[in-house]
């Protein structure tokens, strides 16, 4: 080993000297730590352990640098390259031509298969069932209303502004479980009351002190149990079918729906929610209280929770209606609140209602009336909202 000494310049020293260093240092690692040599025979060869830069004399010489691999990536590409040789040696250049298109041809199916398997959730489970229904709906209102107000301002007439309010009653009971659910419960209920059980062999189960003790009570003994009488979750209303009582239905909620020609409809009343038109310089909460007062009395005890509206609906003015009924609109945009009724007391006054009848139905039941008077279109929008 030689050593050559080189002239430094003051001026540069400092730097030669830190290159100088970093050449010595670089070249000891590349010797020592990087490279890992194995004889065989009279042949030598370096493993590389992954570094990317090898010093020039240790690349220019007759030593083979090799990628280091983890052993079941080499033996599978060892035996794939073998496979791959013997196969090459007895195809022609057009038979191994079409094996390579096979191949490209199967990684793409494969690619598409998967990118189809990705838009589902589960296996034969579809995603986004009702969401997509929902907005193969939603869609087409929205142009048809972007559609209406482009031909109210193209004729130059206004919206008359009206106020539906969706009076709600809250389920009273809790509703019925699933199948499902009850077989979960009794699953809890036993784990809690034996814990796990394992095999007898282990030695890990131990015998219960008092059998009294791990018994699992059905919802019956639990009633019977009980110092009083619950009340029946299927009412007396529900037998007889009346729809004017608020004691029925208690599983669900129910919507006061009212029979009334108020809506201008040419066919005379139809079954709606209670609404009015909004008087200048009044806000739509006021006017959704009138709306409720005037159409069944002013007992009911309700409660709004927002001052804004749930939906929006527009109707276009028939030309067949009257014109003292339409005068100079081009149609109307119902604003719909929702607001609950209060369990302290009221109910329609009978009396004081202007509406020709009036019932508590659940949002079914509203649907189904709708449909039956004014389509599914109308009856769709119900049943979203509702």
């Amino acid at each position: 080993r030689q050593t050559t000494l080189l002239p430094i310049n003051p001026s540069t020293s400092k730097k030669a000297s830190i290159s100088t260093t970093m050449s010595m240092c670089f070249r000891q690692a590349a010797r020592r730590t990087l490279l890992c040599t194995a004889s065989a025979g009279s042949t030598k060869q370096a493993i590389k352990f992954g570094t990317h830069h090898v010093h020039n004399n240790l690349a220019a010489s007759s030593t083979t640098i090799l990628q280091r691999e983890f052993s079941a990536a080499a033996k599978k590409k060892e035996a794939n390259n073998g496979n791959n040789n013997n196969k090459a040696k007895e195809l022609t250049y057009q038979e191994r031509k079409e094996v390579e298109k096979k191949l490209r041809r199967e990684t793409y199916e494969q690619k598409q298969t998967r990118l189809e398997r990705l838009k589902t959730r589960r296996d034969h489970c579809p995603k986004d069932v009702k969401r997509t229904l929902f907005r193969s709906w939603w869609d087409k209102e929205m142009m048809y209303h972007n559609k209406l107000q482009r031909m109210a301002k193209k004729e130059g007439k206004p919206w008359r502004v009206r106020v539906a309010v969706m009076v709600e009653r809250l389920p009273v009971v809790t509703p019925d479980e699933e199948e499902w659910e009850q077989d979960y419960n009794d699953l809890r209920d036993f784990l809690e009351t034996f814990g796990k059980e394992y095999p007898a062999e282990t030695g890990f189960m131990f015998a219960p002190d008092k059998s009294e003790d791990h018994v699992v009570e059905s919802d019956e003994d639990m009633i019977a149990g009980l110092p009083f009488t619950p009340a029946p979750r299927e009412t007396e209303a529900d037998a007889s079918g009346d729809v004017k009582t608020l004691d029925r239905q208690l599983k669900t909620r129910l919507y006061l729906t009212i029979k009334s020609d108020t809506e201008g409809n040419l066919s005379g009343p139809r079954w709606t929610l209670p609404s009015t038109i909004a008087e200048t310089n009044e806000s739509l909460l006021a006017a959704a209280e009138r709306a409720v007062s005037d159409s069944v009395g002013s007992d009911l005890k309700l409660w709004c929770p927002s001052n804004a509206p749930m939906a929006v609906n527009m109707r276009v003015y028939n030309d067949k209606l009257p014109e003292s009924f339409r005068e100079d609109y081009f149609g109307e945009k119902i604003f719909y609140y929702r607001v609950q009724y209060d369990n302290t007391g009221g109910d329609v006054d009978e009396a004081a209602m202007k509406a020709d009848d009036y019932a508590w139905l659940t949002r079914e039941e509203v649907v189904d009336r709708i449909e039956e008077e004014r389509g599914k279109h109308q009856a769709k929008f119900f049943h979203y909202m509702l």
